[in-house]
């Protein structure tokens, strides 16, 4: 009998509330005294005051809660061993860290929102090169050479197949406009043909008075063996190979019955070997582009 009481060892105690634990080391308060829970955050309130209580490091503090109302339970805390005291959170501490997590949230928010964007704006298929075309003719005003939007584009490819099976890297204006937009390859190298607006003058003369020139008040016109020379006699430009470039004709005719002078003009690009200027049926003159260019068209009949 002494001997039994000599080694009977003293009961365990409850860590957290320092109650007697049962043979299976369990608190009738505080649940299992081994519990692996985390030293630090919510615990059952081993003196039955409330719902919860808050442990530091497995130590009991004042702070309690009875479902999400939370408060400070100091009296009960000092029932408990190894109490410590801590802080309560405010209504406005809660609340500056619900405003500062909702802030948080928002910037995520919006960063995604940016990035998203980005994406798939990137995404986003380009226009196809009819409309930049289409848009860059009518932005220098060299639109009104065609007449519709499918006759245009259907010259821009004209012009790149050409430069495909060979031919001269060079152009007009609208030219390039389309080399740019449907076979860019060729751009580095395409040169824009300079065009010029050529003036002339056609003089028929008469000083020995046989009457080639017949005269109306200001204006003169060709008579006799002349009288299809008048303001309507055509003119025609042609390259050597016989292409029409450009078609006028005379203007009003100024002068007396010795000479009669009637004026022109027409507007040519350069790029061809020669221009061959033809007045009516009364023959035709052939130029450069540099003499038309610089000095234009004069042209003397009769004597």
């Amino acid at each position: 009998m002494t001997r039994s009481r000599r080694n009977r060892l003293p009961a365990a105690r409850c860590p957290y509330c320092d109650c007697d634990l049962d043979a299976s080391g369990t608190c009738a308060r505080c649940g299992s005294a081994d519990d692996a829970g985390p030293s630090t955050g919510w615990r059952p309130d081993p003196t039955a005051r409330h719902e919860g209580r808050y442990y530091v490091s497995g130590r009991p503090t004042n702070r309690v809660r009875d479902g999400k109302k939370e408060a400070s339970d100091t009296a009960g805390g000092a029932l408990l061993p190894r109490y410590v005291a801590v802080p309560t959170p405010t209504g406005s501490t809660i609340r500056a860290t619900w405003l500062a997590t909702g802030a948080a949230t928002a910037v995520v928010v919006a960063v995604t929102a940016v990035v998203w964007m980005l994406l798939t704006t990137g995404r986003k298929p380009a226009p196809p090169p009819e409309a930049g075309y289409l848009l860059a003719l009518k932005d220098a005003g060299l639109f009104d050479q065609f007449n519709s939007e499918e006759n245009a584009v259907a010259h821009g490819h004209h012009v790149c197949r050409q430069l495909e099976d060979g031919g001269p890297q060079q152009g007009l204006p609208a030219d390039k406009l389309a080399v740019d937009a449907f076979c860019p390859q060729f751009s580095e190298g395409f040169r824009v043909l300079e065009t010029a607006h050529v003036t002339g003058t056609f003089v028929l003369a008469d000083s020995d008075g046989v009457g080639a020139i017949e005269v109306d008040g200001g204006s003169c016109q060709g008579s006799g063996g002349y009288a299809d020379v008048d303001h309507s006699t055509p003119v025609t430009v042609t390259d050597g190979a016989g292409r029409v470039l450009a078609v006028t004709s005379l203007g009003p005719g100024k002068g007396d019955t010795a000479t009669c002078t009637f004026s022109f003009g027409f507007p040519i690009t350069e790029g061809q070997d020669r221009y061959v200027v033809a007045i009516g049926r009364r023959g035709t003159f052939p130029y450069s582009f540099e003499h038309l260019r610089a000095r234009g068209v004069q042209i003397r009949l009769g004597h």
